[in-house]
């Protein structure tokens, strides 16, 4: 009796001990790793749109460090040897998923061994855009213009390989034309390389590029979307061109290796609230990102399947 009275004791003040940990985080600021360069598609959502409402739900700050090196490979790794504690976490998108397609540092599927916490939105990926003093008018004019110059435009993008340069591949493909790909650390570095002519064209995100159209700086040639967007009726779709398909880019929040699941509980229901937080909701609109909330259940399914649709095609990319 004595000895079960002991155990039962034991394991209260465990459980108790373990509520508490969970109950009282954090109890200091969050580190926010971006494997991705500053001013940047991600870190553009995260400063502007996640990291306020977040941080109104955590009570805490989340302090950003940007880790743009090597396709998101260098942040990643990183992220994957922070210490479970939840006071370590990465804000990223769909290319660091992929990172085992065509990196050689990677020799696993590294979203199978990271925590996923949730993703909070989407919006299409691939979009086409010029410069504002572009001879190109539209997606016919550089597919001229490739023709008769093979191979020797550019298109800036970013990272080195994944998913933008496979949509690259594929509407150059269809469109029969060749041109160079132009990597960079961040979509932030192809905007600058856009702007000041460094690159004929680039690829990148629609929330991207619109305050540069806005801005009369740019203009866009297609979009990966399912029917034209509202904020930029003239551009067509890749449907409409033939070039491609529809792909979307989720941006997510993930935590490090063996992160303890009442934790992942106690963080993901946080994130779930600062995605209904109004200024959270505004940011995305104006971002053109609408909100995606996801738990790591579905989150997890839907990478899964993202996994088995593109994995052969950059398998086959790759080889």
């Amino acid at each position: 009796m004595r000895v079960t009275i002991f155990i039962l004791g034991f394991l209260s003040i465990f459980l108790l001990g373990k509520i508490g940990m969970t109950a009282d985080f954090p109890q200091k600021p969050i580190r926010m790793i971006i494997p991705w360069g500053a001013g940047g598609g991600n870190d553009v959502t995260y400063r502007a749109a996640v990291q306020p409402a977040f941080e109104k739900i955590l009570g805490q700050r989340t302090i950003v460090e940007n880790i743009g090196a090597g396709s998101t490979k260098v942040g990643t790794i990183e992220l994957m040897k922070a210490k479970p504690d939840g006071y370590t976490l990465g804000f990223t998108s769909t290319e660091s998923w992929i990172g085992y397609y065509y990196s050689k540092t990677f020799d696993t599927k590294v979203w199978e061994q990271l925590t996923p916490i949730a993703s909070v939105t989407s919006q299409p990926y691939g979009y086409i855009e010029v410069r504002a003093e572009s001879p190109f008018k539209t997606w016919a004019d550089l597919v001229k213009a490739a023709k008769e110059n093979p191979g020797k435009l550019t298109c800036g993008a970013a990272g080195s390989g994944g998913m933008h340069e496979l949509i690259v591949n594929d509407i150059t493909k269809a469109a029969g034309i060749k041109v160079k790909y132009v990597p960079f650390a961040g979509s932030g570095g192809s905007k600058t390389a856009l702007l000041g002519g460094h690159v004929d064209f680039r690829i990148g995100f629609p929330s991207d590029g619109i305050p540069l159209i806005r801005a009369g700086q740019s203009r866009g040639l297609a979009v990966s979307a399912d029917k034209r967007m509202e904020d930029m009726p003239d551009v067509p779709t890749f449907k409409e061109l033939g070039v491609g398909e529809v792909i979307t880019v989720t941006r997510s929040i993930w935590g490090p290796p063996k992160l303890p699941s009442d934790l992942v509980d106690t963080i993901t229901k946080m994130v779930e609230k600062a995605t209904k937080e109004p200024e959270f909701i505004k940011a995305t609109q104006n971002l053109l990102e609408p909100v995606h909330y996801r738990s790591p259940r579905d989150f997890a399914v839907y990478l899964q399947n993202y996994d088995k649709e593109y994995g052969p095609k950059l398998t086959e990319m790759y080889k």
